[in-house]
C-alpha cells in the first residue's frame, strides 16, 4: 500500500501558529490551570521550535545560499511589525518618558526582545541565523556542540534558573545577561540550535520516529510540571527534553511530506 503523503511541513505550521496564540492568551487559566499549563507552557512550546527548525531546514536544502534573502525579508517585516505596533507602544506608555527615554533600553527592545513582546522571534532570527550558519562550517559535530553549549546556558536562564540564583557568581552571570536581553530565550541560546537541528533534519533517518516524538513528549511534559511544582522557572521556554522532542516532531512530519502548500506557507 503506498504511503499516503501531504504538504505537512507546511500544514503543521498552522498548527503551530494556533500554539503560539494559545501563549498569548492562556484560553484554559479560569477553569483549569494545570490543563493550561499544558496546552501553553508544554504542547505549545513545541511551535516556537518549529519555526526556527523550519528556516534552518530550508536554508540548508538550499545549501545557505538564501541566507542573504531571508535576512533582508526578516528586517522587512520586522520594520514593518515595529511600524504597526508603535501606536500601540504610545497607548500602553512605553515611551511616556521621551525624549529621555534610556538609549539602552531602546536599542535592547529593538534589537533584541522585539518592540513588542511576542516580536521577539523576528530579532532572533536575525542574529540566530548568521551564528548557526558560522557554527555550520565548522562542521556538523562542532556546531551541534556549540550550539548545545549556548542552549544549555540559557537552560539555566530559564526553566532552570532556580538552581543558579542561588550561586553569587552565576547569579551575577545571568543578571548580567538579563540587563541586556530579558530572557535567555533569544537570538543567541535559543535560536541557534533549532536551526541547526532544523538543517540536520535534512540528511536525519529515524527509524521510528514517530515513536521517539511520543517518549520524548511524555518525559517533557514530566519535566516541565517537575520544575512547575519545585518552583524554579524563571521562564518556561527552554526544557532540556525540548530538542529531542522537537526533532522526532519534524522528522516524523518529513515522512509523510510532499509537495508546498502556498496557503499554509504564508502562515
Amino acid at each position: 500500500m503506498k504511503q499516503k503523503t501531504l504538504p505537512m511541513l507546511d500544514v503543521a505550521r498552522i498548527a503551530a501558529a494556533l500554539l503560539v496564540i494559545t501563549i498569548h492568551t492562556s484560553p484554559l487559566s479560569d477553569v483549569a490551570p494545570n490543563a493550561d499549563f499544558f496546552l501553553t507552557r508544554v504542547l505549545a512550546r513545541l511551535a516556537v521550535p518549529y519555526f526556527f527548525m523550519l528556516t534552518g531546514y530550508f536554508l540548508e536544502k538550499g545549501k545557505w545560499q538564501r541566507v542573504k534573502h531571508t535576512l533582508c525579508k526578516t528586517v522587512a517585516l520586522y520594520a514593518v511589525c515595529v511600524i504597526l505596533y508603535l501606536p500601540l507602544n504610545i497607548y500602553t506608555g512605553d515611551f511616556s518618558d521621551w525624549p529621555s527615554f534610556p538609549t539602552g533600553r531602546l536599542i535592547k527592545d529593538l534589537l533584541v526582545d522585539g518592540t513588542w513582546y511576542h516580536l521577539w522571534y523576528l530579532p532572533a532570527i536575525l542574529l540566530g541565523v548568521p551564528v548557526a550558519m558560522g557554527l555550520r562550517r565548522m562542521g556538523w559535530k562542532t556546531a551541534i556542540a556549540g550550539a548545545g553549549v549556548l542552549y544549555l546556558i540559557g537552560l539555566f536562564g530559564d526553566s532552570y534558573y532556580g538552581f543558579v540564583e542561588t550561586v553569587d557568581p552565576l547569579r551575577a552571570f545571568y543578571q548580567g545577561i538579563f540587563a541586556v536581553s530579558s530572557y535567555t530565550r533569544n537570538g543567541l541560546f535559543f535560536a541557534p540550535l533549532f536551526l541547526l537541528l532544523g538543517a540536520l533534519c535534512t540528511r536525519l533517518h529515524l527509524r521510528h520516529p514517530r515513536v521517539l516524538a511520543g517518549c520524548a513528549f511524555a518525559a517533557l511534559c514530566a519535566e516541565a510540571f517537575a520544575l512547575k511544582l519545585a518552583g524554579v522557572q524563571r521562564h518556561d521556554s527552554m526544557y532540556i527534553f525540548l530538542p529531542l522532542c522537537s526533532v522526532a516532531v519534524l522528522c516524523s512530519l518529513i515522512e509523510y511530506n510532499k509537495c508546498r502548500s502556498n496557503i499554509a506557507a504564508e502562515i
